[in-house]
């Protein structure tokens, strides 16, 4: 016996019940089977499967809120995603280092060439 599915995810409102034909308006009116694609109302069909293929019906699941997905940070909070601002600081420091010692080396130089 097969199990049904339970992370199939199906659009249910907007699809015609297959017992009385109308419309289903929202999703949490009516129920699916996965295996066929079969949808009705949860009032026109009161078995708990599908008379089309004898698969357990479905019901819709609302997805589960991610607070944090949706979430509206300042920017500062964000988690950082470029190492752009680590770049500039180890370029800066690299830099003024080079300045350093070539500033001693000229200094080094000038005091040595006096004597000769």
């Amino acid at each position: 016996m097969r199990t049904p599915a339970t992370t199939t995810v199906m659009q249910i409102a907007g699809n015609k019940c297959k017992v009385c034909k109308r419309n289903i308006v929202l999703s949490t009116e009516g129920k699916f089977c996965a295996r066929c694609g079969t949808v009705v109302h949860r009032t026109c069909e009161a078995q708990a499967k599908c008379e089309v293929c004898g698969d357990a019906y479905q019901a819709y699941e609302r997805p589960k809120a991610d607070p944090l997905d949706e979430a509206i940070l300042p920017p500062a909070l964000r988690p950082a995603k470029s190492g752009g601002p680590t770049l500039a600081l180890l370029l800066t420091t690299a830099l003024g280092l080079l300045v350093i010692i070539l500033w001693y080396a000229i200094e080094y130089a000038l005091a040595h060439s006096h004597g000769k």
